[in-house]
């Protein structure tokens, strides 16, 4: 046992930096989204079904009113703003706390002028506004924080301090709601209080008055690049979220809370499968940023061609055998939205292949094409979403937001190539081939598994065929990603 051991540790100290920041922020992200799939079946215990879709609801609420209160300029500005201005790291930082506070503070002042709108709209009292715009205030220090650890795969801290944040959010709510009421009002203010707790070491570390002051030329060109930047990524946020999140507010809207906690639990399962292409891309995307920087376009080909793969065959995998895992997990009341899971987990797919190409066009500055698509799909999927729930049932959100996902891909496909046309890149830095022929594999899967889903037979025949695909081209697959661990050697 001692032996096997310690190849386990020869072979994982002869990674690269970068594979190792990758397995670790994996890991990291399984724990914590594990962590909030395992409460997930307590909670619809501890809620009632109309509670816990309330709940779905005001957390996506949540998510959307940040875009507005932060314009997530921890995000973009900032992750292409660490290779920009990466010879004054600390005033570009502060000055991107300090622009995302002042948006948070002006939202604030028009949601509190418009209070009675805003109560009667989203149905959310103004006391849980109020602890959120605190959230929003001390959360901008804690990204750029993460953030710039994981540009510098410093990923040891990262996953140390994620994981408390983990297991005090998720598991202290459990202990509040019985305390304090088994209501969604309940819940989601203990979690926003704890993560807004959790936060504000790092706001008052930032805050650094006298460094801005001492600054005031480069703090006003650092926020100016910023807003400029970030601005047009502001649609694209809001539509992203739309696109994630209209259809649980259109259901609660359209139908009823009950539906919401239905859609919301299959939701929840479908979307394990993305904390794998979460995780790959917050460390790649750095990798991604500094190897565009110095125009080694064939590195980030093959490692796009690797991922596609690996995520697919995952997401194809997992789509075949969570029911029996749903079915054990969940009360026989949720059965019924089991039909919604295909469709979600098979847009994780294109939620992935987006982000390859919006790296690529983020890179080179184009916000606006970004923009522009993602407004188009989000549109897109509010009217076929009505429509749908109009004529057919709450689970037909499942099927249209698919149907914009790929939509959305390959309209960002279109603007990466043409991205890369105006900046003269003379190779592609992704493999059109390779992608779309898998994405048409997926889909094929996706139809197949979506009529026979209630036959087992069926779907373990495709577990099987995939297996064995795996296996007879296992030495390719492993060539695969030796040729780019040999890379990543190099480079570090």
């Amino acid at each position: 046992m001692s032996k096997f051991f310690g190849i386990i540790k020869n072979k994982y100290s002869s990674m690269p930096l970068t594979m190792r920041a990758v397995v670790w922020f994996t890991i990291c992200n399984f724990a914590l989204k594990g962590l909030g799939f395992i409460c997930m079946p307590l909670y619809t215990r501890v809620l009632s079904s109309k509670e816990y879709g309330r709940m779905s609801v005001l957390t996506s609420y949540e998510t959307i009113l940040n875009i507005f209160a932060t314009f997530e300029i921890y995000l973009g500005a900032y992750q292409r703003g660490i290779l920009k201005f990466s010879d004054d790291q600390k005033t570009f930082r502060l000055s991107i706390d300090l622009i995302s506070n002042i948006i948070t503070i002006i939202f604030a002042v028009i949601v509190m002028i418009f209070h009675k709108a805003f109560v009667g709209f989203t149905d959310m009292p103004i006391s849980l506004f109020l602890v959120m715009t605190v959230y929003y205030l001390f959360n901008t220090p804690y990204m750029c924080w993460i953030t710039k650890k994981r540009f510098d795969y410093d990923y040891k801290v990262v996953v140390a301090v994620t994981l408390i944040m983990a297991l005090t959010s998720n598991l202290l709510p459990l202990l509040t709601v019985q305390i304090f009421g088994r209501t969604a009002y309940v819940k989601v203010l203990s979690t926003i209080l704890i993560s807004s707790l959790f936060c504000l070491p790092f706001w008052i570390r930032d805050f650094d008055i006298s460094c801005i002051l001492k600054n005031k030329d480069k703090v006003l060109e650092y926020i100016k690049y910023a807003l400029i930047f970030q601005f047009p990524l502001v649609f694209h946020s809001l539509s992203y979220y739309i696109l994630n999140q209209s259809d649980r507010v259109m259901i609660d809207k359209l139908s009823n809370s009950s539906n919401v906690a239905y859609y919301s639990v299959a939701y929840s399962f479908a979307m394990v499968i993305n904390i794998i292409q979460n995780s790959m891309n917050q460390v790649l995307k750095p990798w991604r940023y500094q190897k565009l920087d110095r125009q080694d376009f064939r590195s980030v080909k093959d490692i796009s061609n690797v991922l596609v793969a690996v995520v697919g065959g995952c997401i194809m995998l997992f789509m075949l055998v969570v029911p029996e895992v749903f079915k054990l997990a969940m009360p026989s009341s949720y059965n019924d939205a089991l039909s919604v899971i295909p469709p979600v987990t098979t847009g994780v797919f294109f939620l992935f292949l987006y982000t390859i190409f919006v790296d690529i066009e983020s890179y080179y500055g184009k916000t606006s094409y970004i923009a522009y698509v993602s407004v188009f799909s989000a549109g897109l999927n509010v009217l076929l979403n009505y429509l749908g729930m109009k004529f057919f049932s709450y689970k037909v959100c499942a099927y249209t937001t698919l149907i914009c996902y790929i939509i959305m891909s390959f309209l960002h496909f279109l603007f990466m190539l043409k991205t890369c046309s105006e900046n003269k890149v003379k190779e592609s830095p992704v493999s059109p081939k390779f992608i779309w022929g898998f994405s048409g594999i997926m889909i094929a899967v996706f139809t197949v598994s979506a009529i026979f889903y209630d036959s087992i037979i069926i779907r373990y025949l495709f577990v099987f065929m995939i297996l064995a695909i795996v296996f007879v081209n296992r030495y390719h697959i492993i060539n695969a990603l030796k040729l780019v661990r040999k890379k990543d050697k190099q480079e570090n």
